[in-house]
Formats: C-alpha cells, structure tokens, sequence
C-alpha cells in the first residue's frame, strides 16, 4: 500500500472512532450504556485487526510517511485495541523503534506502553490511564514507583499528574 493510501485509510479510521465517541458519548465521565460500549468494541476490533495487517506490511506509519494526522491515527487505533492485546504489543514493539529513532512522539510511547500495562494487569509506569472517576474525583490504574511519577512523566514531556487529572473534574 502506497502511503498516501496509507494515511487516507488510517485518518478514516480516527473519523469514525471520533465520530462514534462522540454518538455514544465515549470517554465521557459515567456510565456507558450496553449498546454503545458493543459498538465501540465493534468498531475498535475492526480498526484493530486491520491496524495489525498494516503495521505487519508496513512498519510503524511515522509522521514523516503518513503526515501528523494519520500517524495519531495509528497510535489512537493502538489505543483503543484493549481486547487484543497482540496487536497493542506489536504496536507497542514498532512504536518504541520509531520513537528511538526519533520518528514517534515519546508522549505517544508512554501513554501506549502504559495502556499495554494496564490491559496486562501491571502497573503503569506514567499514570495516564484513568480507571474511573469516584464522587467527582479521577481514579488512576495502579502506578508503578508512585513518589518518582512526576519525575518520569516529565522524562517524556508528560505534564504534572496533577495538570492531567484535573481535565477530569
């Protein structure tokens, strides 16, 4: 696939993951009704499986190949692949590569590593993965070396936890 295919089709993928959070009121503070949630994971296993094929075809779509847009569509896609966890590692794995080499945003790398831990059941290393808010308060996922997360947070251009948190009140 060329990469201008590449970023058409990654970039349709974020507009229907954005436009479906939007309908089904995603990543909003209370419950999720059950239909919403079934066509959330509908489309997020789709995008999944297709993430997969291309990241094994192609690598991971750097910036530099797929222009800003469709390089977070790929990293979102990763995101939200909860219920395959292959296919978070195998993002994971190339994602890292590409941010060695300075090709990925680290902030990228850190939210995705993070989200793999929480989907693995261990614990995060920079604290973005909100489990839950409880009487109007952000519940993290447990975090790894809780005293020092300020300090690796800031290792990858991650502001304060406090800053990060307060976008859920």
């Amino acid at each position: 696939m060329d990469d201008a295919a590449l970023r058409a089709e990654l970039e349709a993928m974020a507009g229907e993951q954005r436009a479906l959070m939007t309908r089904t009121g995603g990543g909003s503070v209370g419950p999720t009704p059950v239909e919403a949630r079934r066509e959330q994971r509908e489309v997020f296993v789709r995008h999944a499986d297709r993430l997969e094929q291309l990241l094994a075809d192609g690598g991971w779509p750097t910036a530099a190949r797929v222009g800003e847009a469709a390089a977070r569509a790929a990293w979102l896609v990763a995101q939200h692949a909860d219920t395959q966890l292959s296919v978070q590692r195998l993002a994971l794995r190339l994602l890292r590569e590409a941010a060695g080499r300075g090709e990925a945003p680290v902030q990228q790398l850190a939210m995705l590593e993070d989200r793999v831990a929480v989907t693995g059941g261990r614990h995060q290393e920079y604290g973005t993965q909100v489990a839950d808010v409880v009487d109007g308060r952000p519940v993290l996922w447990p975090v790894a070396d809780p005293d020092r997360l300020d300090e690796r947070r800031a290792t990858v251009g991650l502001e304060p936890l406090a800053v990060h948190l307060a976008r859920f009140l």
